[in-house]
């Protein structure tokens, strides 16, 4: 039996994952999947060979035509919620969100293990600055059935860090010289901004309290942006803002099953006799009946997630496109969508507007300027998008922009910490 000890750090996102290991020597990242060090949060619960398919499988599993299931993504933002108490029905059976996030988990620990070679019980465990805003006990309430979880799958000794820190940890030990930072953490879910100072000279010490001027975060990340471009954008393609004849009356068609299918985390809600029963007459006195018909397309066919996908492919088109025009192919007419760079920016302004008064808070909770920075540290998916790039740094002239690694060093980092805290 093996002697060595190993700890671990675990980022489980709204929208990706990914975990890392340590024996006491420099973090590394776990393979889980093959030559993949982060996977998509998402699970696919096949009906067809009755198995659970995690990350880019289930998205596979999800798209496949003779693939029948529950398809489920962006649960990390039911921590903390009522649902997360209520469950869901899976198969047939009440489910409750616990054991769903459970199966994912239970999957990152099984990747750990293997690479170890041991039962890994020391972990680390990402979470953003604020679960949920203005609410301490819903945000505590979160925390605690994160940690239920990661105990229910085997971990013993189990922690927790800030995203931003953790992200500060990884980029640390590249640093030539003492610097203050402002980590800015932009995830699926969250935003999240940290001021620290960092340094080679700073990294082994046991207590890092001094060296975090100050945490906060909003509960806005790529999610909502898919969410405003969704409802923007898209959704009047399918109907939205539309009207329908019901008797001698002429209405608004109902916003809600929009606003579910714009939801990443609410898309299955649309999936309900009620919903289909509603646009079902709906479609009968549309007034634009090409667009309910699409509507009805998804709905009927489960393609609300492969809508979203299309969506997010959009906004990730237009971080390196001024333009671009895809073909809806999975829907009965084929509709050709054409969306431009201030198509996207006019969806996301309010909410960026948002994020920045959370870093700006950040900077005034440390008592510092903008100039006093002078390192940004970027991490997180949506920090690509140009207009969100440029809105959050323009305000630090005298700062070096280190975005290495955007996507794993938070979990990184959090291996980091755990050498720190467990070895």
């Amino acid at each position: 039996m093996s002697s060595t000890h190993y700890v671990a750090g675990i980022d489980f996102g709204t929208t990706n994952s990914a975990v890392s290991i340590s024996d006491g020597g420099v973090p590394r990242m776990v393979q889980i999947a093959p030559n993949c060090d982060t996977i998509p949060t998402a699970l696919f619960f096949d009906d067809t060979d009755k198995r659970i398919y995690m990350g880019e499988l289930a998205h596979q599993r999800y798209r496949d035509p003779f693939s029948d299931g529950r398809f489920m993504r962006s649960l990390k933002r039911v921590l903390g919620t009522p649902t997360m108490l209520t469950g869901t029905q899976i198969r047939g059976r009440y489910t409750t969100f616990q054991e769903i996030i459970g199966y994912f988990i239970a999957h990152l620990k099984e990747k750990l293990d293997m690479t170890a070679g041991q039962d890994v019980g020391d972990v680390i465990l990402g979470r953003p600055v604020h679960f949920r805003d203005n609410d301490v006990g819903a945000d505590t309430m979160a925390q605690n059935q994160l940690e239920q979880i990661a105990r229910n799958v085997g971990f013993r000794n189990i922690g927790f860090q800030y995203e931003p820190i953790a992200a500060a940890f990884a980029h640390e030990r590249n640093l030539m010289s003492e610097h203050l930072a402002l980590v800015i953490d932009i995830g699926g879910g969250t935003s999240d901004f940290t001021v620290i100072r960092l340094g080679k000279n700073l990294m082994h010490k046991q207590d890092r309290t001094d060296d975090i001027l100050a945490n906060t975060g909003i509960r806005i990340g790529g999610n909502d942006f898919d969410y405003g471009f969704a409802v923007d954008q898209f959704m009047p393609m399918f109907g939205l803002g539309s009207m329908y004849r019901s008797g001698d009356k002429i209405l608004p068609v109902p916003n809600a099953p929009y606003i579910d299918l714009a939801t990443w985390s609410a898309v299955n809600r649309a999936y309900t006799p009620h919903v289909w029963n509603l646009m079902r007459g709906v479609q009968i006195g549309a007034m634009s009946p090409e667009k309910i018909n699409r509507m009805m397309d998804i709905l009927e066919n489960n393609l609300g997630h492969t809508n979203l996908d299309y969506i997010e492919t959009a906004k990730i088109e237009l971080s390196t496109h001024d333009k671009i025009t895809q073909c809806f192919d999975f829907l009965s007419d084929c509709p050709t969508i054409t969306s431009c760079v201030s198509d996207l920016v006019g969806a996301i302004k309010n909410d960026v507007g948002k994020i920045q008064n959370s870093m700006n808070a950040c900077l005034t909770q440390a008592q510092i300027s903008p100039t006093d920075i002078s390192l940004i540290v970027l991490t997180g998916g949506s920090t690509q998008i140009p207009y969100v790039h440029e809105t959050l740094c323009k305000a630090f002239p005298n700062a070096t922009i280190s975005d290495t690694n955007k996507m794993s060093s938070v979990g990184l980092g959090l291996a980091y910490d755990a050498v720190r805290r467990f070895l």
